[in-house]
C-alpha cells in the first residue's frame, strides 16, 4: 500500500473520469478508486498520466479530500465504508433528481443534507455537479477566462479549501454559502444547474 494522496476520487464513471482529467491537466496528484478494484481503472489512470493513481477503495478513503462521484442511490452504502468520517472533506458531486422514490428518501432534506447524514463527521461540500461531465472536462482557452464551479457548504473552512483547489485546477470558484441556502440553487433542477458560466478578468 502506498501513501494516500491528499485528494481522491471515488467513482470512475463520467463525472469521476472528468474530475481525473482536470487533476491530470493541472498536474495535481489524485487517487481514483471504485468498488470493482484498481485493475478496472488502471487503463484510465495510465491514459491520463503520472499524476492519476488507481488505488483500492480503502486507500482512497484515507485521503483528506474525497470526491464522491457515485450515483446518488449508492450514497448510503458509501457512507458505511467508514464508521466515522470526522476530519474528512467530502465533495458531493451527486445529482439525485431522477432517483426513484426520491421524496421518500430525502424526507424534506436537500440531497447534500442527506449525504451529510450518511457520512457522520464529514465536512460536506456540494460542488462539481452543475455541469455535464463532457463540459466539465472540456479544456477552455485561458484567454477566454475560467469556467465557474459553484460551491455550497456548512463549513467555511472546507469551502475555502475546495475553492483554493478549484483555482489550482484552472477553474473559478464561486461560493454560495450554506447548503440550505446556496446549496439549494445547485440541486437539480434549480436555478444554477447547467449554467456554464465563464469568469473573465476585468479589463
Amino acid at each position: 500500500m502506498t501513501s494516500p494522496t491528499t485528494h481522491a476520487i471515488v467513482g470512475s464513471g463520467n463525472i469521476g473520469s472528468a474530475l481525473a482529467q482536470l487533476f491530470a491537466r493541472a498536474g495535481i496528484d489524485v487517487s481514483i478508486a471504485n468498488t470493482r478494484g484498481p485493475e478496472s481503472i488502471r487503463q484510465l489512470a495510465a491514459s491520463l498520466g503520472s499524476s492519476v493513481h488507481a488505488v483500492p477503495l480503502e486507500e482512497a478513503l484515507d485521503s483528506d479530500v474525497i470526491f464522491m462521484a457515485i450515483p446518488f442511490p449508492a450514497v448510503e452504502q458509501f457512507g458505511k465504508s467508514r464508521p466515522d468520517w470526522t476530519g474528512k472533506t467530502v465533495v458531493d458531486t451527486t445529482n439525485a433528481h431522477y432517483t426513484p422514490n426520491l421524496a421518500e428518501t430525502l424526507q424534506g432534506r436537500l440531497s447534500a443534507q442527506y449525504a451529510a447524514d450518511q457520512l457522520p463527521g464529514a465536512d460536506i461540500v456540494k460542488a462539481f455537479n452543475q455541469l455535464p461531465a463532457n463540459t466539465l472536462a472540456a479544456e477552455l482557452d485561458p484567454e477566454l477566462g475560467r469556467r465557474v464551479i459553484f460551491i455550497a457548504t456548512d463549513s467555511p473552512q472546507a469551502g475555502d479549501r475546495i475553492a483554493a483547489l478549484v483555482g489550482d485546477l484552472g477553474l473559478a470558484a464561486v461560493q454560495l454559502g450554506r447548503i440550505d441556502e446556496g446549496g439549494r440553487l445547485i440541486q437539480v433542477p434549480n436555478a444554477l444547474v447547467l449554467r456554464n458560466l465563464i469568469e473573465r478578468p476585468l479589463s
